[in-house]
């Protein structure tokens, strides 16, 4: 993809409320008055590689739906994730931390057993859910957590109670939406805000995409059940949204999307564009006026800021990120960092035993740090593209990182890894 071209082109496409470098809505640096608090609705897909969705002018894949909501919304195409596994990316979203602050650096410990102690760290994190609950929010968690007990996040009510990656939670999207549903009605019975949780298991396999929608792409080879299922899970957020408006509730609700990291194959869990790129968008109707920022940098570490800004509460000390509803301080961050681990967690109280490779993404450059000698942890591991400490790429030129510059430009290395060590150093 070219993102110049994606500028020009999908701005035109998507954006008919405004210019390229529209200012964000009138009100949208604060907070919903008194008494008008928004609901908050995040929703999260799961391996879906950032160029797969219609508004990302993937050729092939249909998503009328999220098309529709780009459309609506401030859409970030160069957002990113703190880390390309998901335990510790959806704990990032969690709790506004990054992975080596919130101890979550994995899906699984070394020794299964030990679990409990990353349960114990999570809980001593600042936790979204906990926080809005505290201000009289009602919340929900749906789909992907793995953190047992939707409790243990604050959340007053959800589908997950034990397990890994989320029990019944998985059945939401694949085989139900009426929990959600349920849920929302009970708000409006209630009168209270909500905060709700959409992290279905999907596109992430198994690919089972329903016949009527996998027979759309029976051309397109070994991706077929792939494309289906991301036009699966757009059918879903359909249902959701449209299940708000059906209920009035489109003017005081901001809807947030994230992917939790990317696909396809090798590089899931890899610190390259496809393993960690995604688009961010918020939609918040009179509050954040809908455009296409192809420039600006955007991590899922800015997520929980934004919603708590919007709801009124501050963002704790420890919080590293930005509300994206600030053009000021969107504009004025230049670089994103990222963590990458093994898939199994090594020590609770070491986060470094376990790290891979960090990466700094410096306006269009690209520094990615591998961690030598490599920890003894071999589970699940993404294979590496390149045997030296670094791999420098820019952005712009050459998005698809085929081009190790690192020996031709080892200034830019230089100073680069000086960002990434002021920034957390192991």
């Amino acid at each position: 993809m070219d993102r110049k071209d994606l500028s020009r082109r999908g701005f035109l496409r998507l954006a008919g409320a405004g210019t390229a470098a529209a200012a964000l809505g009138p009100g949208a640096l604060g907070a919903e008055p008194a008494g008008q608090r928004p609901n908050v609705v995040l929703i999260i897909s799961d391996d879906q590689g950032y160029t797969d969705y219609g508004f990302m002018r993937h050729d092939t894949i249909q998503t009328p739906h999220l098309d529709r909501f780009a459309s609506e919304s401030v859409v970030f195409t160069r957002g990113y994730v703190t880390t390309a596994l998901c335990c510790p990316s959806l704990s990032t979203m969690l709790t506004g931390l990054y992975p080596h602050q919130h101890r979550i650096t994995g899906n699984d410990p070394v020794v299964r057993e030990d679990r409990p102690l990353w349960y114990e760290a999570f809980e001593q994190c600042p936790r979204l859910p906990a926080m809005l609950g505290e201000a009289g929010y009602a919340s929900f968690q749906t789909g992907k957590f793995w953190m047992g007990h939707y409790a243990r996040a604050g959340f007053t009510g959800g589908m997950t109670v034990k397990g890994r990656h989320g029990e019944a939670g998985l059945d939401i999207g694949r085989k139900t939406m009426k929990p959600l549903f349920d849920f929302v009605d009970s708000t409006q019975e209630s009168g209270q805000p909500f905060f709700l949780w959409y992290a279905p298991f999907m596109p992430h396999t198994p690919h089972t995409p329903p016949e009527r929608i996998l027979a759309k792409y029976a051309g397109a080879g070994a991706n077929a059940k792939y494309y289906a299922m991301c036009e699966w899970f757009d059918e879903t957020c359909g249902q959701l949204l449209g299940y708000l408006d059906e209920h009035g509730l489109r003017g005081n609700t901001m809807v947030v999307y994230v992917c939790d990291n990317g696909w396809p194959g090798e590089v899931k869990g890899s610190p390259y564009e496809m393993g960690i790129r995604t688009p961010i968008m918020i939609r918040w109707p009179g509050r954040a006026e809908p455009r296409m920022d192809t420039s600006h940098l955007a991590s899922n570490i800015d997520l929980v800021p934004t919603m708590l800004t919007a709801c009124g509460l501050e963002p704790t000390p420890e919080m590293p990120g930005v509300n994206l509803l600030d053009a000021a301080a969107v504009d004025g961050r230049t670089r994103v960092f990222g963590e990458n681990f093994c898939h199994d967690m090594a020590d609770v109280t070491a986060p470094g035993k376990s790290l891979r490779t960090r990466t700094c993404i410096d306006g269009d450059w690209k520094l990615i740090a591998w961690q030598n000698p490599l920890p003894d942890v071999h589970t699940n591991n993404p294979i590496r593209r390149c045997e030296g400490d670094f791999e420098l790429y820019n952005l712009r030129e050459d998005p698809a990182e085929t081009v190790n510059l690192a020996e031709a430009r080892p200034e830019r290395v230089a100073a680069m890894k000086k960002l990434l060590d002021d920034w957390w150093q192991p």
